[in-house]
């Protein structure tokens, strides 16, 4: 176990190097002061099990060194044991709002040392074995771009949803208004935010579409790619520029900045998947799934082509002059 030793007092660090001896799995970094602490810190990278501070200092005190400690990225949650002949409430008080995690009161017991500091150590491989397992949930919450996800929102479905509720209408025509709308930008968010982010972002959206056609008879589904896709059951002409600013004012409204990690929401644009408005229910499903289908891909382009495509068009867009 690797431990960072911050202690003026000579008798003290030989009483602590006599303890956590190295043929017992202790190697100790040992300093005189914060100051010499701090520098080594930052002379090499060295990483520590657990650390312990003497509270009473010269310059620099060991709370102080501690709250220092704990703004670095590297020691956040690494155990740090305070050593201090005072048992005063408020020195302690003052030493857990810096971030101390335990204390160890002059003059110790060397068993109780020990048991201290080796449970200081299971708490830190503890941490790191929870981050491990938080990086490796995340790359599984990963979602891809063109994936058709069910974002599970009352007043929304999957299109195979969406299909097979057109194919099971009755026999005859039915006037509706078949369309989708595209939400602009939203690779560029997909590119730059974490997966919880963008999934929030698709649920703002999805949201605002249902409440904005919520007087309409419409149902709609998400396709993937940026893309959701609706049919709207009625007679009457609805204009795409009047459904864009409507959706886009309620969007604007819900908007979580926060909870996405873009400070503005992105435009949405309608358009008609056919001019047609007189369907039967075969016909309107095979028409959503040919559109779905072509939806797909950007062309004939493979997933890794698209890819490509789009990461030589950020270099083009980094090295636009300003």
């Amino acid at each position: 176990m690797h431990i960072f030793v911050v202690d003026d007092d000579p008798l003290m660090l030989e009483l602590l190097s006599e303890t956590l001896r190295e043929e017992d799995g202790f190697r100790l970094d040992m300093y005189a002061s914060a100051e010499a602490g701090l520098a080594a810190l930052d002379s090499k990278e060295e990483t520590y099990d657990c650390m312990l501070l003497d509270i009473m200092l010269p310059g620099m005190d060991g709370v102080e060194l501690c709250e220092v400690l704990r703004k670095s990225s590297r020691y956040v949650s690494t155990p740090i044991l305070m050593i201090t002949g005072s048992a005063e409430i408020g020195l302690m008080d003052r030493a857990f709002k810096a971030g101390a995690t335990d204390f160890i009161l002059k003059p110790f017991n060397q068993n109780e040392l020990k048991a201290r500091v080796n449970m200081a150590g299971m708490l830190n491989q503890s941490l790191a074995v929870s981050s491990h397992t938080m990086r490796e949930l995340t790359e599984r919450m990963k979602i891809r771009f063109e994936e058709p996800l069910d974002l599970a929102i009352p007043g929304m479905c999957n299109a195979l949803a969406l299909e097979n509720e057109l194919l099971r209408y009755r026999a005859g025509c039915f006037a509706m208004t078949m369309f989708s709308f595209e939400v602009i930008g939203l690779r560029g968010i997909y590119r730059s935010v974490r997966t919880p982010a963008f999934r929030t972002c698709l649920d703002l959206i999805g949201k605002a579409a249902v409440d904005m056609l919520k007087n309409y008879n419409a149902r709609l589904a998400y396709i993937g790619r940026g893309r959701f896709v609706g049919v709207i059951m009625d007679r009457n002409r609805h204009e795409r520029d009047f459904l864009s600013a409507a959706l886009n004012r309620k969007l604007a409204k819900i908007w979580d900045v926060g909870a996405t990690g873009v400070p503005v929401p992105p435009e949405t644009q309608f358009s008609a998947i056919a001019a047609q408005r007189l369907w039967s229910g075969i016909s309107a499903g095979d028409m959503l799934r040919v559109f779905v289908d072509a939806s797909g891909s950007l062309g004939d382009l493979t997933e890794d082509d698209e890819n490509d495509l789009f990461a030589r068009l950020d270099k083009e867009l980094t090295q636009v002059p300003k």
